[in-house]
């Protein structure tokens, strides 16, 4: 293989790869204001994490960064709650910071 060819190969490769990591698995935050904790389960599974009274969150992983999504619900946790405020993040591991936040409600 020429180095030319190559080189294209190898940046393709990273265009693919950077917008696998950036492009979110979960829909815009607005769209789940409007639901319930069911309507969430039946949407996204069941959540990778529920923190105390606070929220509900869920997760991707994207090879280097992982995508979280948290949900702020009527408490005490029930079929029926309902979405106060939802965001998504991107989480940078290596960072250990959030680079993208999108946030409704």
């Amino acid at each position: 293989m020429r180095f030319r060819s190559f080189a294209w190969l190898l940046a393709a490769l990273l265009i693919a790869g950077t917008t696998f990591v950036l492009v979110p698995p979960f829909p815009r935050p607005a769209a789940f204001l409007a639901s319930d904790y069911s309507a969430l389960q039946r949407r996204l599974g069941p959540p990778a994490v529920i923190f105390g009274d606070k929220f509900v969150g869920w997760a991707r992983t994207r090879w280097v960064a992982t995508w979280t999504l948290e949900v702020r619900l009527d408490f005490p946790l029930e079929p029926g709650s309902r979405a106060h405020s939802v965001s998504r993040c991107l989480w940078i591991q290596w960072a250990g910071s959030c680079l993208r936040r999108a946030r409704e409600g």
